[in-house]
């Protein structure tokens, strides 16, 4: 009898830093539970544009800022990564490396298309809508120059980030990190314990998490 593998739908922007600590712990996720993540790439900028305010009207509070910085780092420091905070306009900044992750989904390298995405732009504070940078990145994976040059600067591209962005809305996401076990959303950096949880039910597995208490 062969063994249902659960697919994991991954909506995702690289200039969020949640994200890029929900994506290390996803690939930890799914590689333990032998599932596999469907990456769908979204420029949040289209979903700001779908949404309007109501993603969040309100201006943070200072103290609610300093936190948020401390947490992201503790985050930061218990998945391993190395986070710089940035003071720049994430908006569209990611543009065009999102479009360049249909290229490396195409080639299968998109885990590592992606790690390399985050690592500039949050460890070494790069330019990730920079060309240069871009090929630099397509370069260590040896992604084809041509097909990777063109994917980035591609409206059937652009299209298709905005088509994820609308596909999102409609199963009623939000933002990114979003992700989809069967029918069940579970959005933030924070709620992969339930989505490994969730991947256990789907496959008809007893998965027991470090901090779960049962009846």
């Amino acid at each position: 009898m062969t063994e249902k593998k659960i697919v994991v739908d991954y909506y995702f922007d690289y200039c969020c830093p949640w994200t890029y600590l929900s994506f290390k712990r996803l690939i930890q996720t799914t590689t333990r539970t032998v599932s596999v993540i469907n990456w769908k790439p979204i420029l949040l900028a289209d979903i700001e544009q779908e949404l309007g305010s109501i993603i969040d009207p309100k201006i943070p509070h200072p103290s609610e800022i300093k936190y948020e910085t401390k947490d992201l780092q503790d985050w930061a420091n218990y998945c391993g990564l190395k986070i710089t905070p940035r003071n720049d306009d994430p908006k569209n900044v990611s543009k065009k490396a999102l479009c360049g992750a249909f290229c490396a989904i195409e080639a299968n390298k998109i885990a590592d298309y992606s790690r390399l995405v985050f690592d500039a732009y949050f460890g070494g504070l790069k330019d990730i809508s920079s060309n240069e940078v871009l090929t630099e990145i397509a370069t260590k994976l040896e992604l084809d120059p041509t097909d990777y040059e063109s994917g980035i600067n591609s409206t059937v591209n652009l299209k298709r980030l905005k088509n994820n962005a609308t596909d999102l809305i409609e199963r009623g996401g939000f933002g990114s990190p979003t992700m989809f076990v069967e029918d069940d959303m579970y959005f933030g950096n924070d709620r992969i314990p339930l989505v490994e949880f969730s991947i256990g039910r789907a496959s008809g597995k007893i998965l027991v998490l470090p901090g779960q208490h049962g009846t």
